[in-house]
């Protein structure tokens, strides 16, 4: 399974979702005593460590991906991690702070940390009867799912929602485990989607990759559909649709009686994709009622008629609100789906939620909307997109792929849509398309798209990014070099970093060094996959920013450091991406250590 939690004052009344089954917990201070590896439910209760559930308690959701498959965590790891990460967070050793995205999406719950140490925590294996070692009973299958089933419960009873997602090796598989892979879980997947359909938070998720690397985060939930996820048994992937269309329901439900109507459309027209159920369709009068909208319609702004229609996937509804004078270029509002972003048009959110349908982004074209169209908060629609079709699509309709519109950052598409964590095939039509590897000119438009890369994450379809820019001569030691506005908010955040007290924050640190490498924003991001992949591909470790520091000297976390104080023993370990192509750079690396000797 996995976990996640949201932030409830102390007090608040009983959540919403049915419990079916206690909401069992254990004390920080009683996990930290554990040793060896987690021990399942029955031991714990047998031992007394179980308690249930009350209000008064502090609770974390630890949501974590099974490394085995009749173990969560076969040799300790993720104890050891827990144990670890806990209590440097109990001895302030340890700041947890948000990362560049959830900058824009949410605060984290304020002093949740400090609380840490008279904490209790929810993890599956812990809370829910297991059927391993012996321990189980003839009813075990039933009870477990009346558990399964209160999952929405126990996520919006926590405090502090926490993915706890270690570097290691799933022992069956041999596949590698990470945040990524966690993402791909469909059991992650659901606990994810509780959360952020919680009502009463919005608060970013604590991602705990080692036990000084932990860090704020906000995943783009919607693009990890719960039935699309991996599950091990097809069952579970019923059991975990069927608990999300009775989350949504819950969450429309109290949205229509709210005042938020941009939620409540925004929900009410994705419900169909977000939860696997056939397209609804509906007459021009149905949607009226349905989304309760009035006419004329030409009279809405903000995320309109068309917007939920073109979200909804009604290319037949498009037409006919078209003809009724609905705008085509209303701008959505801020919204935490999208990074609270505002000006979306429907052409972009068509493309930001549902790329794949190429009938609803063509008809807003053939409607004549303009492919080129931003606004100082979003670039051209291109950058929206998710995949390589609808790319070739927009370029057919007039889309410019080199042009930054009129963004204040003036970052290229091409960066856009690196630092996203698009399908690598996207990256590689817009390079096909004449987009320009080098990113652009102006603001921070000099900065490499491999840096945005950096920025986006590790997984393999990162690095098979990473691989395409290379192979369209992509310059691995670019500098950024900002100018105009860009040059500064370099300077001011450079500036704050000297004068403000305690440690600054990621995105002031960013932006001081934003003139670094690939490498630097790979030991900034704490992005190991990709700084590896670099260094075989000859990135130079001892390149300088404009504040004379190097790569090295920007790492986040203990192991970064390592790998650049000493990066051939670590390049074995990243599964090659192109054989011949990873032992060719490691020969060339090992020539060139040789030779700098």
């Amino acid at each position: 399974m996995g976990g996640m939690c949201l932030k409830r004052p102390v007090g608040c009344p009983v959540a919403r979702h049915q419990q079916h089954a206690p909401m069992w917990v254990v004390a920080v201070r009683d996990v930290l005593d554990m040793t060896g590896r987690f021990k399942p439910h029955q031991v714990l209760k047998a031992a007394g460590l179980l308690l249930t559930w009350n209000p008064k308690m502090f609770t974390i959701f630890i949501s974590h991906q099974w490394l085995d498959l009749h173990h969560p965590d076969p040799d300790g790891l993720q104890l050891q991690v827990l144990q670890r990460t806990l209590r440097n967070v109990i001895a302030r050793k340890l700041k947890i702070e948000s990362d560049i995205v959830s900058h824009f999406y949410g605060r984290p719950p304020k002093a949740a940390l400090e609380q840490i140490q008279g904490a209790y925590l929810w993890l599956d294996y812990f809370c829910v009867p297991q059927l391993v070692d012996g321990h189980g009973s003839p009813g075990l299958a039933e009870e477990q799912l009346r558990y399964v089933h209160s999952i929405p419960s126990y996520v919006e009873l926590c405090n502090l929602f926490l993915a706890l997602v270690p570097t290691a090796t799933h022992r069956d598989t041999r596949s590698a485990c990470s945040f990524n892979s966690w993402l791909q879980r469909g059991w992650c997947r659901t606990e994810l989607w509780c959360h952020f359909l919680s009502a009463r938070s919005k608060a970013p998720i604590v991602v705990v990759k080692s036990h000084d690397a932990a860090i704020y985060t906000a995943p783009l939930w919607h693009q990890y559909p719960v039935g699309m996820g991996d599950f091990a048994l097809d069952e579970d992937r019923k059991s975990c649709n069927q608990i999300i269309r009775v989350a949504l329901n819950d969450y429309l439900s109290e949205l229509r009686e709210s005042k938020n109507k941009t939620a409540f459309r925004l929900y009410l027209s994705l419900f169909e994709d977000l939860t696997g159920l056939p397209r609804k369709r509906r007459s021009f009068e149905e949607f009226l009622a349905e989304f309760s909208f009035a006419k004329p319609v030409r009279q809405y702004r903000g995320l309109g008629p068309i917007a939920c229609g073109a979200l909804s996937g009604d290319s037949d509804l498009l037409r006919s609100l078209s003809d009724a004078k609905a705008s085509l270029h209303t701008n959505a509002p801020g919204m935490p789906e999208t990074f609270n972003m505002p000006d979306f048009t429907p052409l972009h959110l068509a493309l930001w939620f549902r790329s794949h349908d190429l009938r609803v982004v063509g008809t807003l074209l053939e409607l004549r909307t303009d492919p080129n169209w931003s606004s100082i908060n979003i670039g051209p629609a291109v950058g929206a997109s998710h995949s390589a079709e609808a790319v070739e699509l927009l370029v057919r309709y007039g889309a410019e792929l080199n042009f930054p519109g009129k963004l204040l950052h003036q970052f290229a598409p091409l960066h856009i849509q690196a630092g996203k964590g698009v399908p690598c095939d996207v990256v590689a039509k817009m390079l096909e398309l004449r987009a320009d590897p080098r990113g652009g000119r102006g603001g921070f438009g000099s900065c490499s798209p491999l840096c945005q890369v950096a920025f986006s994450g590790d997984s393999e379809n990162d690095l098979r990014s990473a691989q395409v820019l290379l192979e369209s001569q992509a310059d691995p030691n670019q500098l950024c070099r900002p100018t105009g506005v860009a040059k500064s908010f370099e300077l001011m955040a450079r500036a704050y970093s000297r004068c403000c007290w305690g440690e600054p924050s990621i995105l002031i640190r960013a932006h001081s060094d934003v003139s670094s490498t690939p490498l630097g924003f790979c030991a900034l991001f704490a992005n190991e996959g990709l700084l590896i992949y670099l260094l075989c591909s000859r990135a130079d470790p001892d390149v300088r920013n404009d504040r004379g520091l190097r790569p090295i000297d920007l790492a986040t976390s203990e192991r970064i450091r390592a790998i650049l104080q000493n990066p051939a023993p670590h390049m074995y370990q990243l599964e090659p991406i192109s054989p011949l192509g990873m032992i060719f750079n490691f020969c060339l690396y090992k020539t060139q250590e040789e030779n700098n000797k």
